[in-house]
C-alpha cells in the first residue's frame, strides 16, 4: 500500500511517499481502508522534530474516515457486523508512536470503531475528529462548562475554537469569542464576536458587556499572551475560575503570564491533552458527536481542501499551513 513517511524529522522535506506492506490484523481488530484523513498542527509538528515524544521511522496522521474491510472477533473469526460500515476516528498514539493514518489503510480495535455520521461524507467527516476530541475534552472534561457559564474563547475561528463554541451552546453557557479580525469572518449567532483591534479588546468588551470579573471560564485555543493576559482580567476572582490552555505560539513554548492577576482571582490553569482519553472513551465521543450532528444539534465543517497524497507539493504545502494557520478551512490526505 501507499503511505507517507519520515525516516528522521526535521523537515517537511524528510516526507515521501512509499510503498509499504499493508497491516495484518490481529483476533480483535479491524482493517479500514483510509478514504480521508485529517491534517493537524501535530502532524506537522511531529515531521518537523517538535514534539520529542515521536518515534522515528513514522508515517504521521492522527484522524481519519472509511470503511471497514476486514475485521476480526477476539476468536479470529470475520466479523461480518463491521465489514463495509463506513467509520471515523482519532486519538491514542497514532501517529506519534504507532503509524497513523496518512496511508491507504489502518488497523483500529473493533471495541473502538465509531460510525461516522451518515450526513457527512468521507473529507467533512475526516476533517474534524481531533479537533472536535480536543474541544470535547476542554470544554466537558477539563473546564466542566455549565448552563449559564460565561465563557471566553481566543481563536473560535480556528477548528478546536469553533468546535469549542457549538459544544458550549449545547451546554447553555454565554459565549464570548475572539477574532483577529471580523473583516472576513463571520461569527454564528450564538456568540457575542470580539475583533482583538485593540491590546485591551477583551476586557473592554466584557465590562461593555457588564460582565467584569464574572468570566468563569477562558479557553485559550490560539497561544498568544496578550489576549490571553486581557481575559484573565476578566475572570470572576471567587475561586471557580477555570482557564485552559491548548496551544502556544511560541517556538520556545514560552509566553509570559500576569501571575498576580492570575493568583488573585484564585484562577486554576489546566493543559489540554488529546490523548488523556483512552480508544473506548475516544469511541463514546466520537459515537455521541455522530448522533448529534446528524439530528442536526451540531453543524460539521461547510468546506474541506482535499489533497492528494501522491501531490507531495501539495501535502508539504498543506502541513506548512495548518503549522502556520494559514487558512481557516481544514485540509484532508486523500490516500
Amino acid at each position: 500500500m501507499q503511505a507517507l513517511k519520515f525516516e528522521k524529522t526535521g523537515s517537511f522535506d524528510e516526507l515521501s511517499l512509499v510503498n509499504i506492506d499493508k497491516p495484518i490484523i490481529c483476533p480483535g481488530e479491524a482493517l479500514v481502508r483510509v478514504r480521508a484523513a485529517g491534517i493537524n498542527g501535530s502532524d506537522a509538528a511531529g515531521v518537523l522534530g517538535m514534539l520529542p515524544f515521536v518515534t522515528t521511522p513514522r508515517v504521521p496522521g492522527r484522524d481519519f474516515s472509511g470503511e471497514v474491510v476486514e475485521a476480526l472477533d477476539a476468536s479470529g473469526a470475520s466479523s461480518q457486523e463491521w465489514i463495509g460500515a463506513e467509520v471515523w476516528g482519532t486519538g491514542s498514539e497514532r501517529g506519534f508512536t504507532s503509524d497513523g493514518t496518512f496511508s491507504q489503510y489502518v488497523t483500529v480495535p473493533i471495541a473502538a470503531l465509531s460510525r461516522k455520521p451518515a450526513s457527512l461524507d468521507h473529507s467533512k467527516a475526516g476533517s474534524m475528529t481531533l479537533p472536535w476530541l480536543c474541544a470535547w475534552i476542554t470544554v466537558d472534561t477539563l473546564a466542566n462548562v455549565k448552563e449559564g457559564d460565561n465563557v471566553i474563547i481566543i481563536g473560535a475561528r480556528g477548528g478546536i475554537g469553533s468546535a469549542a463554541a457549538q459544544l458550549c451552546k449545547e451546554r447553555g453557557a454565554r459565549i464570548f469569542a475572539t477574532y483577529t479580525s471580523l473583516a472576513k469572518a463571520t461569527p454564528p449567532s450564538y456568540v457575542t464576536p470580539i475583533e482583538l483591534s485593540s491590546k485591551n479588546a477583551i476586557r473592554e468588551a466584557i465590562a461593555k458587556a457588564g460582565l467584569q470579573n464574572k468570566i468563569d471560564v477562558l479557553l485559550d485555543c490560539a497561544g498568544y499572551d496578550q489576549p490571553f493576559n486581557d481575559a484573565i482580567f476578566t475572570m470572576t476572582p471567587n475561586g471557580t475560575g477555570r482557564v485552559v490552555v491548548m496551544a502556544v505560539h511560541a517556538k520556545d513554548g514560552l509566553f509570559p503570564i500576569n501571575l498576580r492577576a492570575f493568583y488573585t482571582k484564585a484562577l486554576t490553569l489546566k493543559g489540554m491533552l488529546s490523548s488523556i482519553l483512552g480508544p473506548l472513551e475516544v469511541k463514546e465521543v466520537l459515537d455521541d458527536l455522530a448522533r448529534k450532528i446528524d439530528s442536526g444539534l451540531l453543524e460539521g465543517p461547510k468546506e474541506v481542501n482535499e489533497i492528494d497524497m501522491r501531490n507531495m507539493d501539495a501535502v508539504k504545502g498543506a502541513l506548512q499551513e495548518i503549522l502556520t494557520r494559514a487558512s481557516h478551512v481544514r485540509s484532508v490526505i486523500v490516500p
